[in-house]
């Protein structure tokens, strides 16, 4: 894992997950950023106050142990816990089989191409 602090700009670029996401410590803002304030802020408007949170980030992609905020920063992924720390988020044979399990358990069908 690499650590590239930085104070460059955030993209609006939406990432995805997965075991692609590049393994690296990158901050471009402070913690919590900007984004991640502005969706705090609205969630204190619309979600009751005994509902918790432990991160201090709104997380969009995740992958590897790595995990990618609202800001763009990418974070070592210490909250994980048990559920992901063996294999790390997005195992591509974890999702495999638990899109099998569903596809036979609930009829969840392949999404209709775009374009």
């Amino acid at each position: 894992m690499t650590d590239t602090s930085t104070t460059s700009t955030t993209s609006t670029t939406p990432l995805s997950g997965g075991p692609s996401l590049p393994q690296e410590r990158r901050l471009v803002t402070e913690i919590p950023g900007p984004r991640s304030r502005e969706k705090f802020a609205r969630r204190a408007r619309h979600v009751a106050s005994g509902v918790g949170t432990t991160l201090p980030v709104f997380v969009e992609a995740a992958g590897g142990g790595v995990l990618v905020d609202a800001d763009g920063n990418s974070l070592i992924d210490l909250a994980s816990g048990i559920a992901v720390a063996s294999v790390g988020n997005a195992a591509p044979a974890v999702v495999d089989r638990v899109t099998e399990q569903l596809r036979g358990r609930v009829g969840l069908k392949e999404p209709a191409a775009s374009g």
